[in-house]
């Protein structure tokens, strides 16, 4: 299978995971849906191999986490386990993000080094506050992805995973991408 074709199986199975748990449990088809997408992760986990970076490390922790939730959902034969892929990736993304804090730089300020070689100080300085701000974000949306999937229906997880959480991500960083404008236009006058 192509390296693209299985990069984009993987996204959408990742990005459509929520729906494919909740056609999972309304027409129980758990037990062929999960194996499914576990092998997708795992090949897309074996392909991310060839490379490295930040963006790799990001997508492997991604795939793995997914794959290993599908696995264990299956031989447990539990919907709620399968429930909980959201709530380990924000835990995970909430340690890489808030454990780059300690380090002299962020994921966020390494991410934008990959763009810009010679990020001025005031720029550094941004992306470690963006940094903070994305730490919070996981820390509350993972809370709610984890009371949605500990005590609401498939159809109120799929909803907030699958759904809002999606737009509240797509939000802040809407307006991280304004906030950067602004602060660009403060400094470089």
């Amino acid at each position: 299978m192509p390296k693209r074709l299985l990069s984009v199986l993987c996204i959408c199975g990742i990005a459509a995971y929520p729906f494919f748990i909740y056609l999972g449990v309304s027409f129980n088809l758990l037990s062929i849906l999960l194996p499914a997408l576990a092998v997708i992760f795992l090949l897309r986990l074996f392909y991310l191999r060839e490379t490295q970076g930040i963006k790799t490390l990001l997508a492997a922790v991604s795939a793995l986490c997914a794959a290993v939730i599908c696995i264990i959902a299956f031989m447990a034969d539990s919907e709620r386990i399968a429930m909980f892929y959201p709530v380990c990736v924000n835990a995970i993304l909430f340690f890489i993000f808030g454990g780059s804090l300690f380090s002299s730089k962020t994921i966020i300020t390494r991410l934008a080094l990959l763009y810009d070689k010679d990020l001025p100080d005031y720029a550094i300085e941004y992306t470690r506050t963006v940094t903070k701000v994305w730490v919070l974000f996981f820390m509350a949306n993972g809370g709610m992805a984890f009371i949605t999937a500990m005590f609401c229906t498939v159809e109120t997880w799929t909803l907030y995973n699958g759904f809002i959480a999606y737009i509240l991500i797509g939000t802040l960083a809407g307006c991280e991408y304004l906030a950067r404008i602004i602060v660009r236009r403060i400094h470089e006058k």
